[in-house]
């Protein structure tokens, strides 16, 4: 799992299973190291560059797979703080030709050539002497810079391959402790930091040896720790023979970590300064948990308020007019309209639904045209009024995508219900005008385009 610091959802994940053993990179035999590989890989998907062009595959509720265009979220490569799992020479020399940062605790079989007679690897326990009466000793420090590959042509730095700088640092403290690292450190000295425990009269402060290594690593890696102590609290679980609910539980953990997560962000009111919260008024983690639970508890999949509820049995076994009555029914409570028809407040909501979400970018508009799908049931388009086959998954609405020969139309209802000039013509948008459904017409040419006039002004004066 790939964390940053002060978030706790994750950015990139791996899975492990038996399958990567056969196509571990040439030189990373060990499990760690190869993971550390391919972690990479999916850390360079994140990177910013000139042209990004990242798609993420990803399906919903109803099992339908969607295409999304991805965000970089790194500007620059990370620094990536690990344990000892993921050590190795191999690893520093594969970040650091690369230009990425690491500090990690060291493996005793897994140390720089010919260094282990100068280090502190032998295992000692907390309580004994040794272990204290060298505690407060200067580091051992080891560097090795590593320069960049020159150009046949031009004998000039690679501009691919970069120097960097490995360093490996060895002390006592309870134990003995080996951090490595690559382009980490500036400088390494034995220094003192102070800790505190308990309030009041119950509090107890000590200091603790520190030096820059010690303190790169604990300063990152607490992010794991953390998130694995509340995936703890989130107390998910319960006693099974199927292997496989493990897994899925301890999954369900993490998202329920990352959504407490995200609804701090929206707190912080950098997202939307509507949304601010005061750190003091916010929900603690487990008072997030209760809401959450309750909401679950009480929420019923007939409401089709979520994407998969139409899958779930309380409306699988309805028979085929109520289903789609609920169907419609899900579209509607999508838009909670104010009275007043077709007024700015109104068209300020339906633009961020998906109906309209595309905008002017047509790659988000290939990916209705991609969600239209046969249906075996018949339906009634709700552009024309004719009956189809076809709908579109995205809004869960009927259209049209042939005529009453079978023949392509062009998808002309298709593009229309997707435009926004077309807003309150549609079948679904009827109650905009205080009409039932079932007392909906195909508009008129005259209506259409007074219509358009009208969105248009509207979308001037947004």
């Amino acid at each position: 799992m790939l964390y940053d610091i002060n978030h706790h959802y994750p950015r990139a994940y791996i899975h492990r299973h038996k399958l990567t053993v056969k196509n571990r990179p040439i030189g990373f035999n060990a499990e760690g190291p190869a993971e550390v590989v391919q972690m990479v890989g999916l850390i360079e998907r994140l990177l910013h560059r000139d042209g990004y062009d990242e798609i993420a595959l990803m399906r919903d509720g109803a099992g339908t797979l969607h295409k999304y265009k991805m965000n970089p979220i790194y500007s620059q490569r990370p620094h990536i703080t690990a344990d000892n799992y993921f050590s190795g020479e191999n690893v520093l020399d594969y970040l650091g030709v690369r230009g990425y940062g690491m500090t990690c605790t060291c493996r005793r079989d897994r140390f720089p050539k010919e260094l282990k007679q100068y280090l502190h690897h032998e295992k000692i326990l907390s309580t004994d002497p040794k272990a204290r009466v060298m505690r407060f000793m200067n580091p051992i420090v080891a560097i090795n810079y590593v320069p960049a590959p020159k150009n046949d042509k031009e004998g000039e730095e690679s501009a691919v391959e970069k120097s960097y700088t490995k360093s490996m640092i060895s002390f006592h403290s309870t134990g003995a402790t080996n951090i490595a690292g690559v382009n980490n450190l500036r400088s390494c000295q034995l220094y003192v930091s102070k800790k505190e425990r308990g309030r009041k009269e119950d509090k107890r402060v000590w200091a603790i040896e520190q030096n820059e290594a010690r303190e790169t690593y604990l300063g990152h890696y607490y992010g794991v720790d953390s998130a694995d102590h509340m995936i703890k609290n989130a107390q998910i679980k319960f006693t099974s023979w199927r292997y496989w609910h493990a897994p899925y539980l301890h999954a369900l953990s993490m998202g329920v970590l990352a959504v407490y997560d995200m609804y701090n962000e929206c707190c912080d009111g950098h997202l939307d300064s509507d949304w601010k919260i005061d750190k003091s008024r916010r929900m603690s983690y487990s008072v997030f948990r209760q809401n959450l639970s309750q909401q679950m508890i009480e929420y019923d999949p007939s409401e089709l308020k979520y994407e998969g509820d139409e899958v779930a049995r309380v409306n699988t076994q309805v028979n085929k007019k109520r289903k789609s009555l609920k169907s419609e029914e899900r579209f509607r409570k999508k838009i909670k309209y104010d009275e007043g028809g077709m007024n700015m407040s109104n068209f300020q909501k339906v633009m961020e639904t998906e109906r309209f979400s595309h905008g002017n970018d047509l790659n988000k508009l290939a990916l209705h045209l991609e969600s239209i799908k046969k249906k075996s049931n018949k339906m009634t388009c709700d552009v024309c009024g004719e009956n189809t086959y076809w709908k579109c998954l995205k809004c869960n609405i009927a259209l049209c995508t042939t005529d009453g020969k079978r023949h392509w139309n062009g998808g002309k209802c298709v593009l229309n219900f997707h435009n926004p000039s077309f807003w309150g013509l549609a079948r679904c948008d009827s109650h905009l005008h205080n009409m039932k459904e079932k007392d909906w017409v195909k508009p008129k040419e005259s209506q259409r385009k007074r219509n358009e006039d009208k969105v248009i002004s509207l979308q001037k004066n947004m």
